[in-house]
């Protein structure tokens, strides 16, 4: 069902029995807000007979303004997600139609692991170099460790690929994590969902991952600089050797957000090659964009020397407030065109205050 929340303090209460919460954080002023609250309105007919539970969230009204400061809100609509109890740290940034949302829910409660019959299809598994793997070894589907498994599947496929292998045989269940660039990892916490999920989220979050136009604006939303890699569609090999470079070189940097590192399909982004005056045929190339200016290296192969990916990220970043010169190989931002529209959204600058 659809309810807009009163009180603040029965909000757990909603989460309560739900496998997941789907909120709207907005404003009953914003039209915006409005907008997308008669869409929600038809989704929950849909789901009578699931523990789906759809929220409106009023960040105007005071008992709710210290909730969605904790949840970051600055912009409505901005929805977010509850599942199994969870907050989930990503916004529901899809396309804001019925179809849209009630595939993304479907996704999620329906979970999505692959079973694997025969114990030889692992073979197949590791040799798939495209994609994070998550592998679960259980002795039944019953199992407890097995149905935490399911629930991880969820809220993580769209960063890992999940795959079970179960034999009566496997006494004690066993969780890994295969990645393509770093080594696999094996699952050493208790059976508990909450620490199994911060293990899932930790290990799913590639370094590297890859940005597409799905994912866009949430990755530059913050403005964080960016260090791209332009890669061939079929080209995984340079995304495995940049990974490892940018690993050895600046994954203190990435942690701490100071940069973040990503990989795109150049063909995807061909008018960002066109912008800085490349063609596919100059891919793999490596470049930093500040939002107020880029660099790029002059090929793919000194990036993965000894010292040269941090100091090229350093010197475009302690330069961050001179001037563009194009003499030195900088010019003016690229990315700064693609941040989100102020158009799509009411913003504000405090809550109780009028919206921009």
């Amino acid at each position: 069902m659809y309810m807009t929340c009163s009180f603040q303090k029965s909000l757990p209460n909603y989460f309560q029995g739900s496998i997941l919460a789907f909120i709207q954080f907005g404003a009953a002023k914003c039209r915006h807000s409005n907008r997308l609250q008669h869409i929600l309105n038809e989704l929950p007919q849909y789901y009578k007979d699931s523990d789906v539970t759809f929220l409106f969230v009023d960040c105007h009204k005071t008992e709710f303004v210290s909730y969605c400061l904790e949840n970051e809100i600055n912009k409505f609509p901005t929805v977010k997600l509850v599942y199994l109890g969870v907050h989930m740290k990503t916004e529901y940034r899809g396309q804001r139609t019925v179809k849209a949302i009630k595939g993304y829910i479907d996704t999620l409660i329906n979970n999505d692991v692959t079973i694997l019959e025969d114990v030889s299809k692992l073979d197949e598994v590791r040799a798939d170099k495209n994609h994070r793997c998550v592998l679960g070894f259980f002795p039944s589907t019953s199992h407890e460790m097995f149905q935490t498994f399911k629930k991880m599947s969820g809220v993580f496929h769209k960063q890992c690929y999940f795959y079970a292998y179960v034999n009566e045989v496997q006494k004690v269940p066993i969780i890994a994590i295969r990645d393509t660039a770093l080594g696999d990892e094996v699952y050493t916490g208790e059976n508990e969902i909450g620490a199994m999920f911060m293990w899932a989220r930790d290990n799913c979050k590639s370094l590297v991952p890859e940005m597409t136009f799905d994912n866009a604006e949430e990755i530059i939303e913050s403005k964080t600089p960016l260090l791209l890699l332009y890669r061939n569609s079929t080209d995984m090999d340079s995304v495995n050797y940049f990974t490892k470079a940018v690993s050895n070189e600046i994954q203190d940097m990435i942690l701490n957000r100071v940069v973040i590192a990503v990989h795109v399909d150049g063909a995807m982004f061909k008018n960002a090659l066109r912008f800085a005056n490349m063609t596919l045929e100059d891919l793999p190339l490596v470049q930093i964009d500040t939002f107020e200016k880029y660099d790029i290296l002059p090929n793919f192969e000194i990036a993965l020397q000894e010292g040269v990916l941090r100091n090229f990220v350093m010197d475009l970043l302690e330069n961050s407030g001179n001037e563009i010169n194009e003499e030195n190989n900088t010019h003016q931002s690229i990315y700064l065109k693609l941040q989100p529209s102020t158009k799509r959204y009411s913003f504000q600058t405090d809550y109780g205050k009028d919206e921009l």
